[in-house]
Protein backbone atom coordinates (compact mmCIF):
# COMPACT_ATOMS: atom_id res chain seq x y z
CA UNK A 1 0.00 0.00 0.00
CA UNK A 2 1.90 3.07 -1.25
CA UNK A 3 -0.80 5.60 -0.51
CA UNK A 4 0.63 6.86 2.84
CA UNK A 5 4.05 7.38 1.24
CA UNK A 6 2.55 9.25 -1.73
CA UNK A 7 0.57 11.48 0.63
CA UNK A 8 3.67 12.30 2.63
CA UNK A 9 5.93 13.11 -0.31
CA UNK A 10 3.28 15.14 -2.08
CA UNK A 11 2.83 17.36 0.98
CA UNK A 12 6.56 17.76 1.76
CA UNK A 13 8.13 21.09 0.90
CA UNK A 14 11.91 20.59 1.10
CA UNK A 15 12.44 24.32 1.47
CA UNK A 16 10.87 24.09 4.91
CA UNK A 17 13.64 21.80 6.17
CA UNK A 18 16.80 23.17 4.61
CA UNK A 19 17.58 25.40 7.61
CA UNK A 20 18.06 22.37 9.87
CA UNK A 21 19.99 19.35 8.56
CA UNK A 22 19.17 17.49 11.80
CA UNK A 23 15.43 17.86 11.31
CA UNK A 24 15.77 16.83 7.65
CA UNK A 25 17.75 13.72 8.64
CA UNK A 26 15.09 12.68 11.16
CA UNK A 27 12.32 13.33 8.68
CA UNK A 28 14.11 11.24 6.03
CA UNK A 29 14.46 8.41 8.55
CA UNK A 30 10.76 8.70 9.23
CA UNK A 31 10.03 8.15 5.49
CA UNK A 32 12.23 5.03 5.43
CA UNK A 33 10.49 3.63 8.48
CA UNK A 34 7.12 4.39 6.95
CA UNK A 35 7.99 2.44 3.79
CA UNK A 36 8.77 -0.61 5.94
CA UNK A 37 5.49 -0.31 7.80
CA UNK A 38 2.84 -0.04 5.09
CA UNK A 39 -0.07 -0.46 7.47
CA UNK A 40 0.45 2.91 9.04
CA UNK A 41 -2.14 5.57 8.11
CA UNK A 42 -1.59 8.83 6.27
CA UNK A 43 0.64 11.58 7.68
CA UNK A 44 0.22 15.12 6.41
CA UNK A 45 2.52 18.02 7.14
CA UNK A 46 2.13 21.59 6.06
CA UNK A 47 4.02 24.73 7.02
CA UNK A 48 3.12 28.15 5.73
CA UNK A 49 4.65 31.55 6.24
CA UNK A 50 2.59 34.72 6.60
CA UNK A 51 4.53 37.84 5.65
CA UNK A 52 4.32 40.67 8.21
CA UNK A 53 2.40 43.81 7.32
CA UNK A 54 4.36 46.61 5.62
CA UNK A 55 6.38 48.74 8.02
CA UNK A 56 4.31 51.44 9.68
CA UNK A 57 5.42 54.54 11.50
CA UNK A 58 3.16 53.72 14.45
CA UNK A 59 1.62 50.53 15.73
CA UNK A 60 -2.01 49.70 14.99
CA UNK A 61 -3.92 49.55 18.25
CA UNK A 62 -5.92 46.61 16.91
CA UNK A 63 -2.80 44.55 16.22
CA UNK A 64 -1.62 44.71 19.86
CA UNK A 65 1.99 44.71 18.78
CA UNK A 66 2.01 44.85 15.02
CA UNK A 67 3.68 41.46 14.58
CA UNK A 68 1.49 38.47 15.27
CA UNK A 69 2.85 34.94 15.27
CA UNK A 70 4.12 34.68 11.68
CA UNK A 71 4.96 31.00 11.43
CA UNK A 72 2.34 28.27 11.48
CA UNK A 73 2.91 24.54 11.60
CA UNK A 74 0.13 22.02 11.11
CA UNK A 75 0.61 18.35 11.75
CA UNK A 76 -2.30 15.87 11.88
CA UNK A 77 -2.48 12.15 12.30
CA UNK A 78 -5.59 10.01 11.65
CA UNK A 79 -5.18 6.50 12.94
CA UNK A 80 -6.79 3.62 14.73
CA UNK A 81 -5.53 2.43 18.11
CA UNK A 82 -3.43 -0.23 16.41
CA UNK A 83 -1.85 2.34 14.12
CA UNK A 84 -1.08 4.63 17.06
CA UNK A 85 0.77 1.77 18.73
CA UNK A 86 2.74 1.20 15.53
CA UNK A 87 3.67 4.87 15.41
CA UNK A 88 4.74 4.68 19.05
CA UNK A 89 7.31 2.02 18.08
CA UNK A 90 8.49 4.17 15.18
CA UNK A 91 8.82 7.23 17.40
CA UNK A 92 10.93 5.29 19.85
CA UNK A 93 13.28 4.43 16.98
CA UNK A 94 13.31 8.10 15.96
CA UNK A 95 14.15 9.05 19.53
CA UNK A 96 17.22 6.83 19.34
CA UNK A 97 18.28 8.65 16.16
CA UNK A 98 17.63 11.98 17.85
CA UNK A 99 19.97 11.23 20.74
CA UNK A 100 23.07 11.13 18.53
CA UNK A 101 25.77 13.52 19.93
CA UNK A 102 25.34 16.09 17.14
CA UNK A 103 21.68 16.63 17.92
CA UNK A 104 21.20 15.80 21.57
CA UNK A 105 20.58 19.28 22.96
CA UNK A 106 18.56 20.83 20.21
CA UNK A 107 15.83 18.57 18.84
CA UNK A 108 12.22 19.37 19.74
CA UNK A 109 9.42 17.10 18.60
CA UNK A 110 6.36 18.60 16.88
CA UNK A 111 3.11 18.82 18.94
CA UNK A 112 1.29 16.00 17.12
CA UNK A 113 4.17 13.57 17.54
CA UNK A 114 4.55 14.48 21.19
CA UNK A 115 0.89 13.63 21.70
CA UNK A 116 1.46 10.11 20.41
CA UNK A 117 3.91 9.22 23.15
CA UNK A 118 4.64 10.57 26.60
CA UNK A 119 8.42 10.35 26.18
CA UNK A 120 8.91 13.02 23.51
CA UNK A 121 9.49 16.37 25.17
CA UNK A 122 12.38 18.79 24.76
CA UNK A 123 15.61 16.81 24.94
CA UNK A 124 18.30 17.61 27.53
CA UNK A 125 16.65 20.57 29.22
CA UNK A 126 18.86 21.00 32.28
CA UNK A 127 18.40 24.65 33.22
CA UNK A 128 15.72 25.44 35.82
CA UNK A 129 14.52 28.67 37.40
CA UNK A 130 15.69 27.43 40.82
CA UNK A 131 19.27 27.99 39.62
CA UNK A 132 18.76 31.79 39.71
CA UNK A 133 20.46 33.46 42.70
CA UNK A 134 19.37 36.89 43.95
CA UNK A 135 20.99 38.76 46.87
CA UNK A 136 18.91 40.27 49.68
CA UNK A 137 18.60 43.83 48.35
CA UNK A 138 18.15 42.77 44.72
CA UNK A 139 21.31 44.59 43.57
CA UNK A 140 22.93 41.44 42.18
CA UNK A 141 21.49 38.47 40.32
CA UNK A 142 23.20 35.37 38.98
CA UNK A 143 21.54 33.41 36.18
CA UNK A 144 22.63 30.05 34.68
CA UNK A 145 23.60 29.88 31.01
CA UNK A 146 22.96 26.97 28.66
CA UNK A 147 25.23 26.11 25.74
CA UNK A 148 23.27 25.23 22.59
CA UNK A 149 25.48 23.44 20.08
CA UNK A 150 23.18 24.11 17.10
CA UNK A 151 23.59 27.85 17.75
CA UNK A 152 27.22 27.66 18.90
CA UNK A 153 26.16 30.11 21.58
CA UNK A 154 25.22 30.46 25.24
CA UNK A 155 21.55 31.08 26.01
CA UNK A 156 20.00 32.81 29.04
CA UNK A 157 16.39 32.20 30.10
CA UNK A 158 13.99 34.88 31.33
CA UNK A 159 10.29 35.75 31.55
CA UNK A 160 8.29 38.33 29.62
CA UNK A 161 4.55 38.72 30.38
CA UNK A 162 4.71 35.37 32.19
CA UNK A 163 6.15 33.50 29.17
CA UNK A 164 9.57 31.82 29.38
CA UNK A 165 12.07 32.83 26.68
CA UNK A 166 15.62 31.99 25.73
CA UNK A 167 18.09 34.33 24.01
CA UNK A 168 21.76 34.39 23.05
CA UNK A 169 23.92 36.27 25.58
CA UNK A 170 25.32 39.08 23.47
CA UNK A 171 27.86 41.66 24.62
CA UNK A 172 27.72 43.17 21.12
CA UNK A 173 24.13 44.49 21.14
CA UNK A 174 21.99 46.53 23.57
CA UNK A 175 18.40 45.22 23.48
CA UNK A 176 16.10 42.84 25.27
CA UNK A 177 14.29 40.94 22.51
CA UNK A 178 11.84 38.13 21.79
CA UNK A 179 10.58 36.36 18.61
CA UNK A 180 7.30 37.15 16.89
CA UNK A 181 6.80 33.42 16.29
CA UNK A 182 5.68 30.53 18.44
CA UNK A 183 6.89 27.48 16.53
CA UNK A 184 9.16 24.77 17.84
CA UNK A 185 10.08 23.76 14.29
CA UNK A 186 10.74 27.11 12.68
CA UNK A 187 14.33 27.69 13.77
CA UNK A 188 17.29 26.01 15.42
CA UNK A 189 16.01 26.70 18.93
CA UNK A 190 12.61 27.25 20.53
CA UNK A 191 13.06 30.84 21.68
CA UNK A 192 9.60 31.19 23.27
CA UNK A 193 6.04 32.21 22.34
CA UNK A 194 5.05 35.81 21.75
CA UNK A 195 1.57 36.85 22.93
CA UNK A 196 0.94 40.47 21.85
CA UNK A 197 -2.29 40.67 23.85
CA UNK A 198 -0.23 40.39 27.08
CA UNK A 199 1.96 43.40 26.18
CA UNK A 200 1.25 47.11 26.01
CA UNK A 201 2.31 50.10 23.94
CA UNK A 202 5.86 51.36 24.48
CA UNK A 203 5.19 54.69 22.73
CA UNK A 204 8.01 53.91 20.29
CA UNK A 205 7.59 53.43 16.54
CA UNK A 206 8.85 50.40 14.64
CA UNK A 207 12.47 50.37 13.46
CA UNK A 208 14.68 48.46 11.04
CA UNK A 209 17.55 46.78 12.90
CA UNK A 210 20.51 44.69 11.76
CA UNK A 211 21.89 41.58 13.49
CA UNK A 212 24.38 39.04 12.06
CA UNK A 213 24.09 40.48 8.55
CA UNK A 214 20.29 40.18 8.74
CA UNK A 215 18.04 43.25 8.59
CA UNK A 216 14.38 43.39 9.49
CA UNK A 217 11.55 45.19 11.22
CA UNK A 218 11.39 45.34 15.00
CA UNK A 219 8.22 46.21 16.92
CA UNK A 220 8.82 47.83 20.31
CA UNK A 221 6.50 46.78 23.14
CA UNK A 222 6.44 46.78 26.95
CA UNK A 223 5.81 43.96 29.42
CA UNK A 224 6.80 42.65 32.84
CA UNK A 225 10.30 41.10 32.94
CA UNK A 226 12.04 38.83 35.46
CA UNK A 227 14.59 36.03 35.53
CA UNK A 228 12.54 34.04 38.06
CA UNK A 229 8.86 34.83 38.65
CA UNK A 230 8.90 33.39 42.18
CA UNK A 231 12.17 35.01 43.26
CA UNK A 232 12.33 38.36 41.49
CA UNK A 233 9.59 41.01 41.18
CA UNK A 234 8.61 41.94 37.64
CA UNK A 235 9.84 45.17 36.10
CA UNK A 236 8.09 46.71 33.09
CA UNK A 237 10.68 46.98 30.31
CA UNK A 238 10.73 47.97 26.65
CA UNK A 239 11.72 45.10 24.39
CA UNK A 240 11.99 44.43 20.66
CA UNK A 241 9.89 41.84 18.81
CA UNK A 242 11.86 40.22 15.97
CA UNK A 243 10.10 39.26 12.75
CA UNK A 244 11.12 36.37 10.44
CA UNK A 245 13.76 38.45 8.62
CA UNK A 246 15.82 38.64 11.82
CA UNK A 247 15.22 35.02 12.82
CA UNK A 248 16.08 33.29 9.54
CA UNK A 249 19.50 32.00 8.54
CA UNK A 250 22.24 33.08 10.96
CA UNK A 251 19.79 35.20 12.96
CA UNK A 252 18.20 34.57 16.32
CA UNK A 253 17.00 36.20 19.53
CA UNK A 254 19.60 38.19 21.47
CA UNK A 255 19.92 39.29 25.09
CA UNK A 256 21.95 42.47 24.66
CA UNK A 257 24.43 43.61 27.32
CA UNK A 258 25.58 46.92 25.84
CA UNK A 259 24.34 49.62 28.20
CA UNK A 260 25.25 53.01 26.74
CA UNK A 261 23.91 54.18 23.38
CA UNK A 262 23.17 57.39 21.51
CA UNK A 263 19.90 59.07 22.53
CA UNK A 264 18.06 58.15 19.33
CA UNK A 265 18.69 54.42 19.86
CA UNK A 266 15.90 52.40 21.50
CA UNK A 267 16.30 51.72 25.27
CA UNK A 268 18.92 49.15 26.21
CA UNK A 269 18.21 46.38 28.71
CA UNK A 270 20.95 47.46 31.12
CA UNK A 271 19.96 51.12 30.74
CA UNK A 272 16.44 50.28 31.92
CA UNK A 273 17.41 47.99 34.80
CA UNK A 274 20.20 50.06 36.37
CA UNK A 275 22.87 47.35 36.36
CA UNK A 276 26.35 48.86 36.15
CA UNK A 277 28.48 45.72 35.92
CA UNK A 278 28.22 42.19 34.66
CA UNK A 279 30.22 38.98 34.44
CA UNK A 280 29.85 36.38 31.69
CA UNK A 281 31.51 33.30 33.17
CA UNK A 282 31.97 30.64 30.47
CA UNK A 283 33.97 28.22 32.58
CA UNK A 284 32.37 25.20 34.29
CA UNK A 285 28.72 25.82 35.28
CA UNK A 286 28.41 28.87 33.03
CA UNK A 287 26.58 31.86 34.51
CA UNK A 288 25.68 35.49 33.88
CA UNK A 289 25.94 37.86 36.85
CA UNK A 290 24.44 41.37 36.81
CA UNK A 291 25.31 43.89 39.52
CA UNK A 292 24.39 47.47 40.43
CA UNK A 293 27.82 47.92 42.07
CA UNK A 294 31.34 47.64 40.67
CA UNK A 295 32.73 44.09 40.47
CA UNK A 296 36.41 44.74 39.63
CA UNK A 297 38.87 45.78 42.35
CA UNK A 298 42.49 46.88 42.01
CA UNK A 299 44.54 47.36 38.83
CA UNK A 300 44.22 43.81 37.47
CA UNK A 301 42.00 44.91 34.59
CA UNK A 302 42.20 45.91 30.94
CA UNK A 303 41.26 49.57 30.31
CA UNK A 304 38.37 50.01 27.86
CA UNK A 305 38.08 52.85 25.37
CA UNK A 306 35.00 54.63 23.98
CA UNK A 307 36.80 56.02 20.92
CA UNK A 308 34.52 54.38 18.35
CA UNK A 309 31.52 56.14 19.86
CA UNK A 310 33.09 59.48 20.73
CA UNK A 311 35.44 59.97 17.78
CA UNK A 312 33.98 57.82 15.02
CA UNK A 313 30.25 58.11 15.78
CA UNK A 314 29.39 54.47 16.42
CA UNK A 315 25.77 54.61 17.76
CA UNK A 316 26.46 52.26 20.71
CA UNK A 317 29.36 52.02 23.16
CA UNK A 318 30.97 48.66 22.44
CA UNK A 319 33.30 47.03 24.94
CA UNK A 320 36.61 47.83 23.25
CA UNK A 321 40.25 47.60 24.27
CA UNK A 322 43.47 48.43 22.43
CA UNK A 323 45.46 45.36 21.43
CA UNK A 324 49.04 45.11 22.65
CA UNK A 325 49.81 42.30 20.21
CA UNK A 326 48.19 40.35 17.39
CA UNK A 327 49.89 37.17 16.14
CA UNK A 328 48.65 34.81 13.43
CA UNK A 329 50.49 31.53 12.75
CA UNK A 330 53.47 32.88 14.65
CA UNK A 331 53.69 36.08 12.57
CA UNK A 332 53.06 39.33 14.51
CA UNK A 333 51.08 42.23 13.12
CA UNK A 334 53.00 45.51 13.35
CA UNK A 335 50.98 47.83 15.59
CA UNK A 336 51.18 51.61 15.26
CA UNK A 337 49.74 54.17 17.69
CA UNK A 338 48.79 56.36 14.75
CA UNK A 339 46.58 53.55 13.41
CA UNK A 340 45.48 51.73 16.58
CA UNK A 341 44.18 48.17 16.65
CA UNK A 342 40.89 48.05 18.54
CA UNK A 343 39.35 44.80 19.81
CA UNK A 344 35.61 44.36 20.46
CA UNK A 345 34.56 41.62 22.90
CA UNK A 346 31.39 39.98 21.56
CA UNK A 347 29.86 36.84 23.09
CA UNK A 348 27.18 36.82 20.37
CA UNK A 349 29.81 35.99 17.72
CA UNK A 350 31.10 32.44 17.35
CA UNK A 351 34.49 33.13 15.73
CA UNK A 352 36.25 36.35 14.74
CA UNK A 353 35.62 39.30 12.42
CA UNK A 354 38.30 41.72 11.22
CA UNK A 355 38.37 44.94 9.23
CA UNK A 356 38.71 44.57 5.46
CA UNK A 357 42.26 45.97 5.31
CA UNK A 358 43.47 43.53 7.94
CA UNK A 359 41.73 40.61 6.23
CA UNK A 360 43.23 41.39 2.81
CA UNK A 361 46.66 42.08 4.29
CA UNK A 362 46.64 38.77 6.12
CA UNK A 363 45.57 37.00 2.92
CA UNK A 364 48.56 38.44 1.01
CA UNK A 365 50.92 37.56 3.85
CA UNK A 366 49.73 33.94 3.94
CA UNK A 367 50.13 33.56 0.17
CA UNK A 368 53.61 35.03 0.24
CA UNK A 369 54.68 32.63 2.99
CA UNK A 370 52.77 29.70 1.47
CA UNK A 371 50.99 29.06 4.73
CA UNK A 372 48.59 26.11 4.86
CA UNK A 373 46.02 27.92 6.98
CA UNK A 374 44.99 31.56 6.76
CA UNK A 375 43.91 31.82 10.41
CA UNK A 376 45.50 28.72 11.92
CA UNK A 377 46.52 29.95 15.36
CA UNK A 378 45.52 33.43 16.48
CA UNK A 379 46.78 35.16 19.63
CA UNK A 380 45.63 38.58 20.85
CA UNK A 381 47.27 40.19 23.87
CA UNK A 382 46.35 43.16 26.08
CA UNK A 383 48.14 45.15 28.74
CA UNK A 384 46.47 45.54 32.12
CA UNK A 385 46.47 48.69 34.24
CA UNK A 386 49.05 46.98 36.46
CA UNK A 387 51.38 46.46 33.47
CA UNK A 388 50.84 42.73 33.06
CA UNK A 389 49.96 41.04 29.78
CA UNK A 390 46.79 39.03 29.21
CA UNK A 391 46.37 36.82 26.14
CA UNK A 392 43.37 35.30 24.37
CA UNK A 393 43.93 32.64 21.71
CA UNK A 394 42.03 30.34 19.35
CA UNK A 395 42.85 27.67 16.78
CA UNK A 396 41.29 28.05 13.33
CA UNK A 397 38.53 30.45 14.37
CA UNK A 398 35.90 31.09 11.70
CA UNK A 399 37.00 34.51 10.45
CA UNK A 400 35.09 36.92 8.23
CA UNK A 401 35.77 40.47 7.02
CA UNK A 402 33.61 43.19 8.57
CA UNK A 403 32.84 44.74 5.19
CA UNK A 404 32.00 48.35 4.48
CA UNK A 405 28.60 48.46 6.20
CA UNK A 406 29.81 49.65 9.59
CA UNK A 407 28.86 52.81 11.49
CA UNK A 408 32.53 53.78 11.88
CA UNK A 409 33.54 54.20 8.25
CA UNK A 410 35.92 57.05 9.10
CA UNK A 411 37.98 54.81 11.35
CA UNK A 412 41.35 54.09 9.71
CA UNK A 413 42.87 51.64 12.19
CA UNK A 414 42.56 47.87 12.51
CA UNK A 415 39.36 46.50 14.01
CA UNK A 416 39.03 42.98 15.44
CA UNK A 417 35.89 41.40 16.93
CA UNK A 418 36.58 38.42 19.20
CA UNK A 419 33.81 35.89 19.80
CA UNK A 420 33.33 32.62 21.64
CA UNK A 421 36.30 30.92 19.97
CA UNK A 422 38.44 33.18 22.20
CA UNK A 423 36.13 33.76 25.18
CA UNK A 424 34.84 30.25 25.85
CA UNK A 425 36.44 28.82 28.97
CA UNK A 426 37.09 32.28 30.46
CA UNK A 427 35.32 34.62 32.83
CA UNK A 428 34.84 38.16 31.53
CA UNK A 429 33.79 40.90 33.97
CA UNK A 430 33.02 44.46 32.87
CA UNK A 431 32.49 47.57 35.01
CA UNK A 432 30.70 49.70 32.44
CA UNK A 433 30.87 53.16 34.01
CA UNK A 434 34.51 52.71 35.05
CA UNK A 435 35.59 51.32 31.63
CA UNK A 436 37.22 48.22 33.10
CA UNK A 437 37.39 44.66 31.77
CA UNK A 438 38.84 41.68 33.60
CA UNK A 439 39.59 38.24 32.14
CA UNK A 440 40.10 35.09 34.21
CA UNK A 441 40.83 31.54 33.09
Amino acid sequence: NNQPFIMMVSSLDFRCWRRSPVVFAIYSSFIVLLLTNASVGGFQSQRSFVSPAPARTHLDSASQGGLESTTKFKCTIDATAKEVNQRRIMLQQLAKIATLPTAAATIIYPPALAAATDTTTTIARTITDSSVVLNNDGSRVQVPLEYISALDAYVVHYYLFGERFGAIVDTGSPFLTCPSTCSAWSYKYKWGCYHPERTFDSGLSNTIEGFDNNQGKVVWRKAGFSFDEDLQPQQNLTFGVFGPDLLDGPGGVFFGLIKDTDKWIRPSFLGQTGYKSFCVDLRDNSTLTLSKQAMILGDDHIPLTRDLNRRYKAPVVHYIAKAAGFIVNGLPLKLDDRTPTYVIFDTGLSGMAVSDELYQGRNLQARKNREKSLWGEVKVSFQTKAGDEVELSARKPITTPLGQDTPWTKFKGNLIVLGLAFLDGTSMSIDIDDNKLQLKK
